[in-house]
């Protein structure tokens, strides 16, 4: 099992940290590797997301814990290509200014080898810090790395 955690201090309070983030279906605007997530009911949500080698990988995942301007915490269902758990946590450090802190925990494709060929093309370290500085860029400004205005954005 990998596990990935980064951080980022927004410019934001914690309450439209978390607002923005419960926007799971907006993940692709600033997830670079995220293709789609899609609603499945009250708790779960499908995943597509850009794997190792090209690979499109998918699964559902079922949020598990949320507290309001706090903490979400998700994991994945059923029988998925990839086994995923996580938790993001919002800390309001400040009147405006709230520190984002990823979780992510996940079971490789093809066991050790899908973790071995993943490292060597892709870094998932590097996209979770990625994704975390696009959604501060988002937060900041309403325009991320990957060409999203916050206008384009539905609410």
């Amino acid at each position: 099992m990998a596990r990935l955690q980064e951080s980022v201090e927004v410019n934001a309070p914690a309450s439209e940290c978390y607002d923005q983030w419960m926007r799971f279906e907006e993940f692709p605007q600033f997830m670079v590797h995220v293709k789609s997530v899609t609603r499945q009911g009250d708790r779960r949500w499908h995943w597509i997301v850009d794997g190792p080698l090209g690979k499109k990988l998918e699964w559902d995942a079922e949020m598990d814990g949320n507290e309001r301007d706090r903490i979400i915490s998700w994991h994945s269902v059923s029988e998925p290509e990839v086994g995923v758990q996580g938790a993001v946590l919002f800390e309001e450090l400040s009147p405006g200014l709230t520190r984002i802190t990823s979780t992510i925990q996940y079971e490789p494709p093809a066991g050790v080898m899908g973790e071995l060929v993943g490292q060597v093309f892709s870094n998932p370290q590097q996209m979770v810090r990625q994704d975390l500085d696009n959604f501060k860029k988002l937060m900041e400004s309403g325009i991320t790395a990957v060409g999203y205005n916050a206008e384009q954005i539905s609410l």
